[in-house]
């Protein structure tokens, strides 16, 4: 089931998921995500596309109790916390919203966590990160990996493990969020062959903070 655009005007008494009052802007000043953006049908999260905002100041997330309860509590937990975290790092200038719903990192991010954010002299920000064997990409729910079958292959068997996880990064393509990726597909390496489609890709989704546990994906990809 995904609630479309024109079903998301939530009633008076809908519960907000947007955690800082200071960043809540509505539909009147708020603009809708593109198509590109909503969560995946394997994510819980797609029940609340219809009801995503996103502003200068942030996403803002306002949904009806019949629709939040439809959604799993650990899942829409983690996302109340992303949520307020990618506000907070856009107040504080980490991070700024791209013309098209994504929260990119400007170079305050990038030098705090010692990663380039991908271009020379970093002229815009970037919101995915392409190395030569897979990607990151981040989304108003979390953030998006891809792996090429080689690289599931390598990560699956161990390899990118202890010094090994700077080799994984760089297969990646680098960027702010790619140390964390790294050391989480190394935790979970055998738990991502379920993630693999037909066309010898592994999409994995981490909804909120990205760790060893809380990913999803589509098994019969």
């Amino acid at each position: 089931m995904t609630i479309s655009p024109a079903a998301s005007a939530a009633p008076a008494s809908s519960q907000q998921v947007q955690v800082d009052p200071k960043a809540q802007h509505g539909t009147a000043t708020g603009s809708r995500l593109p198509s590109s953006e909503l969560a995946p049908q394997s994510s819980p999260l797609h029940l609340l596309n219809g009801y995503v905002t996103f502003s200068t100041s942030g996403y803002s997330i306002d949904a009806p109790a019949s629709v939040l309860t439809k959604v799993p509590a650990a899942q829409l937990a983690q996302l109340r916390s992303y949520v307020a975290d990618v506000n907070a790092n856009i107040r504080s200038g980490k991070l700024e919203m791209s013309p098209d719903g994504v929260a990119v990192p400007t170079d305050a991010l990038a030098g705090e966590v010692g990663q380039p954010t991908g271009r020379p002299g970093h002229p815009s920000p970037n919101a995915t990160w392409r190395g030569g064997h897979g990607y990151i990409k981040t989304h108003w729910y979390g953030v998006e990996v891809g792996l090429d079958s080689w690289l599931t292959n390598k990560v699956e068997g161990g390899f990118w493990t202890g010094a090994g996880i700077s080799g994984l990064v760089a297969a990646l393509g680098g960027g702010p969020y790619a140390g964390a990726v790294a050391a989480a597909l190394g935790v979970i390496a055998g738990g991502i062959q379920v993630c693999q489609h037909q066309n010898s890709w592994t999409y994995i989704y981490w909804l909120g903070t990205i760790g060893a546990g809380g990913f999803v994906c589509n098994p019969f990809g």
